[in-house]
């Protein structure tokens, strides 16, 4: 079994120096659907109980992760960030949703997320007079379910995180990156980190079982059941302010989380320096503030 799984190890790490990588960049976006979208995403009165909003778990202000360490339910939920998200096809760790007016849907509905129904968001928008006006002025047919559900997507839209070092440097800046952050970046793929986390958001577009490696060392046959351990590998964009990290929050740093995927994920335990220089890297990927944050919501 070891030597399958080494074989498998190498066949992942030919894949990873093949691996696609390109800059992040601007989608276009409607700007005043947008604005919509973000008064409607910081509202609180299209909740069950009036008492939060989406914001609420997908912050965008205090510290700006696009996620909410307080809402973080140990080993059952811990949100993911909202920034970069339309740069996304797959949604949920499950991967149960495909599309990002499909995951708007769900978020605003799902009992684990804004809890309300398509009834009560569609009354809670009609009674409110700046509304009314609003979608009046912005969308031919005014106040609808579905035009609610475009302009929370064209908001998303409007909060990717572009023109981080990272992607400076695929643009062809040498100098964007430092001598630690590229030192990080090529342990990155030789470690086969890249099979997973690569294209545009590295990663959050592709399902893995995260327990395949260990199971292949023990000599566990796990195809059985694989297909019910898929999860969804999260985005590295902003990974630095975006903690705790895993799916069931419970690692806080990091560092530690570093530490935790090279031992867990490529049984390969990282030295100090090897730590360090990835955690360089993965700070690279931080990018600016969207446009759309620094403006006032006015349509």
């Amino acid at each position: 079994m070891q030597k399958l799984f080494f074989l498998l190890l190498l066949v992942v790490n030919i894949f990873a120096l093949e691996a696609s990588f390109e800059p992040l960049l601007f989608l276009n976006y409607d700007e005043s659907r947008a604005h919509l979208g973000k008064k409607l995403f910081f509202d609180k009165r299209l909740s069950s109980n009036e008492n939060y909003s989406c914001e609420t778990c997908h912050n965008l202000y205090w510290d700006f992760s696009g996620t909410n360490s307080k809402y973080v339910q140990k080993g059952t939920l811990n949100p993911p960030s909202i920034l970069n998200a339309a740069s996304n096809y797959i949604f949920y760790n499950d991967g149960r949703i495909r599309g990002i007016h499909a995951q708007v849907k769900e978020s605003i509905t799902s009992r684990y997320e804004l809890n309300s129904g398509e009834d009560k968001i569609l009354t809670a928008v009609k009674d409110i007079e700046e509304y009314e006006i609003l979608f009046a002025r912005i969308y031919k047919d005014g106040i609808t379910y579905e035009n609610i559900v475009d302009a929370f997507v064209e908001f998303e839209k409007a909060i990717l995180t572009i023109n981080s070092p990272f992607d400076r440097y695929l643009a062809g800046d040498e100098s964007a990156l430092g001598e630690g952050e590229k030192k990080g970046f090529e342990i990155f793929k030789n470690l086969g980190c890249v099979a997973c986390h690569n294209g545009k958001n590295l990663g959050a577009n592709l399902m893995q079982d995260v327990r395949f490696s260990k199971d292949i060392l023990a000599g566990v046959s796990s195809q059985s059941d694989m297909n019910k351990r898929l999860y969804r590998v999260p985005s590295l964009r902003n990974i630095a302010v975006s903690a705790p990290y895993l799916m069931d929050g419970s690692i806080m740093t990091l560092k530690e989380a570093i530490k935790h995927i090279g031992a867990n994920q490529f049984m390969y335990d990282l030295s100090g320096d090897e730590i360090d220089a990835l955690y360089k890297f993965l700070l690279s990927l931080s990018g600016e503030r969207p446009r759309i944050m620094n403006e006032p919501s006015s349509n």
